[in-house]
């Protein structure tokens, strides 16, 4: 059975916007996972709605967008096995 790698929130960036960055690492894994929770406009121009990705960052900077942090999770592991 393979042990899965605790992820820990490292870092946490809030804009004036309410857009919010949240970065997670892990010590058994080479990669980062951030959750960006980001302000889109409704389509009437009055007030904002909030829409989160995840982005799987490899050690050498490369990007993937997942849609649930269970789905960044599963790759991170993927890569790492590699």
């Amino acid at each position: 059975m393979r042990r899965v790698a605790p992820w820990i929130k490292t870092a946490t960036t809030v804009r004036g916007d309410g857009s919010k960055v949240i970065r997670y690492e892990s010590f058994r894994n080479p990669n980062a996972i951030e959750s960006r929770k980001e302000a889109l406009p409704h389509a009437n121009g009055v007030g904002v709605w909030f829409h989160t990705s995840y982005f799987l960052i490899g050690p050498d900077g490369t990007e993937k967008e997942y849609h649930t942090m269970k789905a960044a999770k599963q790759a991170a592991e993927k890569e790492a096995e590699k």
